[in-house]
């Protein structure tokens, strides 16, 4: 059975935008799906996210796929890298963004983060971005940037903003076919 990780944006947490939504729909599917939730009083400092994940994710066969949101992407990939894994299929990424980038360092001036991205690309297998040209808080060169330097492939579209309730995005049909359709292969 594959395992189905969703971590979500620091816009939220695990109730809000599509994410209740994916994780049913996928367990009626028949997959086996952690939804991640970090508190929105707990989420402004990255070692409360990477405390809170290693307390609710626990990664036990290949057949793992992340499903990360903003910042929840960050996050996860920090995850990763810190994991004592040998390796997973996939990550999936919403509007996601290196730790480099400027959304992030305006929102949290003087914290040093670094990702060991070699070190990912060894633990993981593939990498999907999705991106929206309207985002307001992510430019879509962000994400494609991150694809890029995991090697991965990413689908820019000219709307959708940040795939957030405020967007339309209280379901994500098209996220979950796309999933789907590739770890069916």
């Amino acid at each position: 059975m594959t395992d189905i990780i969703i971590v979500h944006s620091k816009q939220g947490d695990s109730r809000n935008h599509w994410y209740e939504w994916l994780a049913d729909n996928l367990t009626l599917e028949g997959y086996n799906v952690t939804l991640c939730n970090i508190p929105v009083d707990e989420n402004d400092e990255i070692e409360n996210w990477l405390a809170k994940m290693k307390s609710q994710i626990h990664i036990t066969h290949y057949e793992t796929f992340f499903v990360t949101h903003g910042f929840g992407t960050l996050a996860s990939l920090k995850f990763i890298e810190q994991a004592d894994i040998d390796h997973i299929q996939g990550l999936f990424s919403i509007s996601g963004f290196m730790e480099d980038a400027k959304a992030f360092l305006e929102n949290d001036e003087g914290k040093v983060l670094h990702i060991d991205y070699d070190n990912v690309k060894q633990k993981v297998d593939a990498f999907y971005g999705l991106c929206a040209k309207n985002d307001s808080y992510i430019s879509h060169e962000e994400t494609k940037r991150l694809m890029d330097t995991l090697d991965g492939t990413c689908k820019v579209t000219e709307f959708g903003g940040h795939f957030m309730e405020d967007d339309g995005f209280t379901t994500f049909t098209r996220l979950q076919s796309k999933m789907q359709g590739i770890m069916s292969k």
